[in-house]
């Protein structure tokens, strides 16, 4: 513990504070040294100035000795896999112009936690002691955005985008159960780490010193493979419920074990998810569908019961399925998780026609009589509605989800006919009816003959690209030809 820090700041501040308090303009010049002494006809001071600033320092460092017993060292870890060529040339660029200019700045999050486990990180976070204007003042390219919690894009020379935030502290404390609305407070990096959601994702990493530095113990989860969360995940849950659906992300993504109080915490406050923004839940089902772990994931929240809040649609298809049933609704997702583990992009429209498809031959098997093709796409927006009124679905991917599920309906009475297949592959989402009938084949749900239909088509009419490649020209290169044509003439 530094010395001077504990008897020389108390000693400093105890005469700020007696300067403040009786307005001394002046210390006296005397062989006192630094005890200074009152003006002459002075009539407040009762006790003499260098008792009182005794009184003052002894106080003023028995607080100073507490805060310093409750700021523990973090754990500095040297011996790690982490190495520079791993990490995004951008990142470090980021890195270096904040330390630079005399700023802590480390990586952060998940891209820390990946590194450690060998995996390719999807990009990486940056935390500094940098606000966010100076942080803008620094870097040419870069934007500030957010409200609740407003931070710095960064546009990297190759265009990716290092997200750079301020250290944050734990916001006032208004009430276990309240939201946290405003996460602005600026904090140091031990306020910051304590903040976030899991251990394994507070760990930082110094790239000037090579350091990973733990303030949660993260690093002995992360050896456990274990997802535990900073504090009591009740109150956490409560102040954040998307938390919940992380929870379930990294479990299933990581192949991490749930802590146990973590894991009754999600049961008991699964309700919870009803205050957060619709928005951020849709982003989070997203995420789930496209990180590489569907199945895992649709699993593990069917086990925790968040389908029944989020999509009990779902849920209830599952609750009723036989063997048999339950085994081709995760074939379907369990190849969704195939397709992306090679690289490959799903559209949202057809990631969510995953999850709900199930749900539309569930009711079909139910009814009595088979629907007509033209009632189809009444009978599919009538069973998912209110799944897209709950999470507020954007009405593309909607729509694309919709479209995809009615012409596996109506395939069979459309392959029949050159002027009915000549008209469906006109449409707007027949290249995407296409790549969910791939999917539901590759998944074992379609017979050969409906294989080799699907096959046939797409030969006659090859689908265009899923997702169309966008290329943008500088701004104002044609309006430069145009002044150049102009000259010349």
């Amino acid at each position: 513990m530094n010395v001077a820090l504990i008897f020389v700041v108390p000693l400093c501040a105890a005469d700020c504070l007696v300067a403040q308090h009786f307005n001394l303009l002046s210390l006296c010049q005397s062989d006192k040294g630094i005890f200074g002494c009152a003006k002459s006809g002075s009539k407040r001071i009762l006790l003499p100035i260098w008792a009182v600033r005794c009184v003052l320092a002894i106080a003023i460092g028995a607080r100073l000795v507490m805060v310093l017993a409750m700021e523990p060292e973090p754990i500095r870890f040297s011996e790690h896999p982490i190495r520079a060529k791993d990490i995004d040339s951008d990142a470090l660029r980021v890195l270096a112009r904040l330390s630079d200019y005399g700023f802590y700045a480390y990586l952060v999050g998940g891209s820390v936690r990946d590194l450690l486990l060998g995996r390719k990180p999807k990009d990486f976070d940056v935390a500094t002691s940098a606000q966010p204007d100076e942080i803008k003042r620094l870097f040419r390219r870069c934007r500030l955005i957010g409200r609740r919690f407003r931070l710095a894009h960064i546009i990297g020379d190759k265009g990716q985008i290092i997200e750079t935030a301020t250290f944050r502290a734990k916001p006032e404390d208004c009430g276990e159960a309240q939201l946290i609305t405003d996460d602005n407070n600026f904090g140091t990096p031990r306020t910051d780490a304590l903040r976030r959601d899991f251990t394994v994702n507070a760990l930082f990493y110094d790239a000037q010193r090579q350091e990973v530095i733990d303030y949660v113990d993260g690093l002995e989860d992360l050896d456990n493979r274990l997802l535990r969360t900073i504090g009591d995940p009740v109150i956490r849950f409560r102040e954040d419920p998307v938390r919940m659906m992380r929870a379930v992300k990294f479990a299933a993504r990581l192949d991490f074990e749930l802590e146990p109080s973590l894991r009754a915490a999600v049961v008991s406050q699964r309700a919870e998810l009803g205050k957060a923004a619709v928005a951020r839940l849709y982003e989070e089902i997203l995420r789930l569908l496209n990180g590489g772990a569907a199945a895992e994931s649709i699993l593990l929240m069917d086990e925790l019961r968040l389908l029944e809040v989020l999509i009990p649609e779902v849920s209830a298809t599952l609750a009723r399925a036989d063997d048999e049933q339950y085994e081709r609704i995760f074939n379907l997702l369990n190849t969704y998780d195939d397709v992306i583990a090679k690289g490959k992009k799903i559209p949202n429209g057809i990631l969510l026609a995953g999850i709900l498809w199930p749900v539309v031959e569930s009711v079909l098997a139910e009814l009595s009589s088979e629907i007509r093709p033209v009632q189809a796409r009444e009978l599919i927006e009538e069973i998912t509605r209110p799944f897209a009124v709950r999470l507020s679905v954007p009405r593309r991917a909607m729509e694309t989800a919709l479209a995809v599920m009615e012409s596996q309906l109506r395939f069979d009475r459309i392959r029949r006919k050159r002027n009915a297949r000549s008209g469906f592959a006109r449409t707007s989402h027949y290249a995407q009816s296409v790549c969910f009938a791939e999917l539901r084949a590759q998944s074992g749900q379609l017979t050969d003959t409906e294989i080799e239909a699907w096959a046939s088509l797409a030969q006659e009419f090859p689908p265009p690209p899923l997702f169309e490649k966008r290329t943008r020209g500088r701004r104002g290169h044609g309006r430069q030809r145009q002044r150049r044509g102009r000259q010349r003439r």
